[in-house]
């Protein structure tokens, strides 16, 4: 099964009896920028890993795959995705089409992402995390009923993905609020809104922090994609950091979904003073700082059913665990003067089908 081969490879390597303190052959170059790469040793990696090219080692399409992954995270993507594609040359591997798709749609080129990872799937079907890249990149390129459908598949394929790819595809929904020029509707009318701190039982946000001094969401997005949690089979699933991973964040993702504590309430009350019946709003609370670029935005979906000339309240909450410290801060209320919140409604979905958008940029949840 391709899922165990980068795994195989590092077994031939063992095998072969040599002393990686002294190299001499290719083989014993690989095994020792194996060993240099899982201790994070990226310089020593990169050039055992050009010494074994040089020498037309065996399985040379690893070889450039973990230099391009080594390469990647020194910071040159594109001497990394040039790797990859000399990887790719070398043996048609989905997870060499995935890697390289995640690095294209980093780079902006989502035509060649999707084909990349189109290539993934088409190799192995049942590749569960190559569905739900190709469902961000499609989030991305604003085919939001195609992203669902990878999404799906990715989560009928490997449930654990889950929480993962929604909050990722919440981060770049996020930034298309915070990108956008939004239009006010003619038929809501924001009365009031707060938040606050409330304990809880269990934190469970529906819609995660998305700080507005935030590094793209291209690279925030497949960041979260990039962890340990392949949709694979076997030891490459296994929890914590995957070393051969080009987007595996350097230190094991922290979950606050099962914490216990303190989460943030957010409340808005509107009035529909439309003719139509709303069941459906999303709405962005945003909190600034008069520093520049700071805050953050926070977008949520509420189902409900407002009738013409009725007012309503829209809540949802958030884990004090993906609030920024210094937004912790304003949960004292004498701290609550320097922040400048304000509500914009997001979509309006309404009973009779149809919809308004505050931008064509926005997508639903």
């Amino acid at each position: 099964m391709y899922h165990f081969l980068p795994v195989v490879f590092l077994l031939l390597l063992s095998a072969s009896g040599t002393h990686a303190q002294d190299p001499v052959s290719a083989d014993e170059y690989s095994q020792r920028g194996i060993t240099s790469f899982e201790k994070n040793n990226l310089e020593g990696a990169i050039a055992d890993f050009t010494k074994a090219i040089e020498l037309n080692g065996h399985q040379l399409e690893y070889c450039y795959y973990f230099r391009g992954v080594a390469l990647y995270r020194r910071g040159h993507r594109d001497e990394a995705i040039a790797d990859l594609s000399k990887a790719i040359t070398l043996k048609q591997h989905p997870r060499f089409f995935s890697d390289r798709g995640n690095l294209l749609a980093q780079k902006g080129d989502l035509d060649g992402a999707v084909a990349d990872l189109n290539r993934a799937i088409e190799i192995e079907p049942r590749y569960a995390k190559a569905y739900g890249d190709r469902g961000i990149v499609r989030l991305m390129r604003g085919e939001d009923a195609a992203a669902e459908l990878d999404f799906r598949r990715c989560f009928e394929l490997d449930t654990t993905l889950e929480s993962r790819f929604r909050a990722a595809a919440d981060h770049i929904k996020q930034e298309a609020v915070l990108r956008a020029e939004h239009k006010t509707p003619t038929d809501v009318e924001v009365i009031k809104f707060s938040w606050k701190e409330v304990r809880t039982r269990e934190l469970s946000a529906s819609s995660p922090a998305f700080p507005v001094r935030a590094t793209p969401v291209s690279r925030t997005g497949l960041r979260v994609l990039g962890g340990a949690e392949k949709g694979e089979p076997g030891p490459m699933n296994q929890a914590g950091i995957d070393p051969f991973d080009p987007l595996s964040p350097t230190e094991p993702y922290s979950r606050t979904s099962a914490l216990r504590g303190i989460d943030y309430k957010f409340v808005a009350s509107i009035r529909n003073t439309g003719s139509k019946t709303i069941t459906s709003v999303q709405w962005a609370y945003f909190l600034a700082l008069p520093y520049p670029h700071e805050g953050s935005v926070y977008v949520f979906t509420t189902r409900i059913n407002i009738s013409p000339g009725k007012d309503k309240n829209l809540h949802d909450q958030v884990p004090s665990a993906v609030l920024r410290t210094r937004l912790r801060e304003a949960a004292d209320s004498r701290n609550r003067a320097p922040f400048k919140e304000h509500v914009e409604i997001v979509r309006l979905d309404y009973a009779d089908g149809s919809s308004w958008r505050s931008s064509d940029g926005i997508t639903k949840h």
